[in-house]
């Protein structure tokens, strides 16, 4: 049984409709930085910050530390998410200071052709950047190059990567701009604590995507107007074990509107007050309310919240799993490609219809 079904009915699975209260998110001024005066903020922004170091925090943990090591706690990741009526294509550039990973998922919609492509490299051998204005990260190794342009000033977000062919995959290129200032979307930035002087930073942004895709022989263009994408930069002091599920997607309603999604289920505190869930209709953004993502028949999972503005349904298409273990330290990374039905609810109390919308349930478990 769903698991609104068993909640008495709150979505419509008792014989009645109830709607608790609309999630209403207080969207706080501009600030340089996510810390001040050694302390974290907790709240809710629509533009990047200029610098983020959350490192800069005083004593994140309860005894004090060396920088080194305090380092070492800190993960960061940037996320790109595009596709169009052809394709889906995520890709993951992540630095545990442990060790560096990229993972690309490619997904062509009419052929059901997969790739997935994993490459990892010791300690930290790419930095994330602190701002996203005008910085670049730029990495080569055994088979592959990648480059990203952070410019979000200049509203454009570029990412290259080309991987070397190998047994039984073609040379594989891409080519994203996520161009910002398309579709007007307003992003959103939020600083959530995970402890009294411990914080997640995410920014992310929907918008429309520019650029090519090269893989077995094929050239595969894309265009603003009919492609999308999610671009996501994530910093946290994650525990040293922890599970970190979330979720996205973006497609057209059925009246032709541009719409995306995305959610996380956590373990920071006031959830009901600052979160990292976001809908995007059109380019206008509705702060959401904290989610459940809960797994129902193998495949099949449900994200709900509890105000009547999040029922989703996903099934699962292709699966994807990574694996990695060095003794004390691992990681698990599921990242598999389904189809969302059910809806959702703008900040105006419309309730958008969503069928068939490609996108993924993501699930990180560390233990870093």
């Amino acid at each position: 049984m769903p698991p609104w079904q068993m909640a008495g009915g709150l979505y419509g699975g008792g014989g009645f409709n109830i709607i608790i209260a609309m999630h209403i998110r207080q969207l706080l001024p501009q600030r340089d930085s996510p810390v001040e005066d050694g302390k974290p903020l907790q709240g809710t922004w629509t533009s990047a910050f200029e610098n983020v170091n959350l490192l800069d925090i005083d004593r994140p943990y309860k005894i004090p530390l060396p920088k080194w090591i305090l380092d070492f706690r800190l993960k960061e990741w940037h996320t790109f998410t595009v596709q169009n009526d052809d394709v889906w294509l995520e890709a993951i550039i992540i630095d545990y200071k442990f060790f560096c990973f990229l993972e690309i998922v490619f997904w062509d919609k009419h052929t059901k052709e997969n790739m997935r492509v994993f490459k990892t490299l010791p300690f930290s051998a790419w930095r994330m950047p602190q701002s996203l204005n005008d910085s670049i990260i730029e990495q080569a190794g055994a088979g592959f190059s990648f480059c990203v342009h952070d410019r979000v000033i200049s509203k454009n977000i570029i990412f290259d990567v080309t991987i070397d062919s190998a047994i039984e995959r073609p040379v594989f290129t891409v080519h994203l701009e996520f161009e910002l200032n398309v579709q007007k979307s307003t992003p959103l930035a939020v600083n959530m604590l995970m402890a009294e002087n411990r914080s997640m930073y995410v920014f992310k942004c929907f918008c429309g995507v520019n650029g090519s895709i090269v893989f077995g022989g094929n050239n595969m263009t894309l265009s603003p107007e009919t492609a999308s994408g999610i671009f996501q930069d994530c910093k946290a002091f994650i525990p040293y074990r922890a599970r970190y599920p979330n979720c996205r997607g973006f497609g057209v309603d059925t009246k032709g509107r541009r719409f995306g999604f995305s959610f996380g289920e956590h373990i920071t505190k006031k959830l009901n007050v600052n979160n990292e869930n976001a809908l995007w209709l059109e380019g206008t953004l509705t702060p959401m309310p904290p989610v459940r993502i809960t797994d129902a028949e193998p495949g099949e999972m449900f994200i709900q919240d509890l105000e009547g503005m999040v029922d989703l349904n996903f099934k699962l298409l292709e699966d994807t799993v990574t694996t990695l273990n060095f003794f004390i330290i691992g990681m698990e990374h599921k990242n598999p490609v389904g189809q969302f039905n059910g809806m959702l609810m703008t900040r105006d109390g419309e309730k958008l219809p969503v069928r068939n919308v490609i996108g993924t349930v993501e699930c990180f478990y560390f233990k870093l």
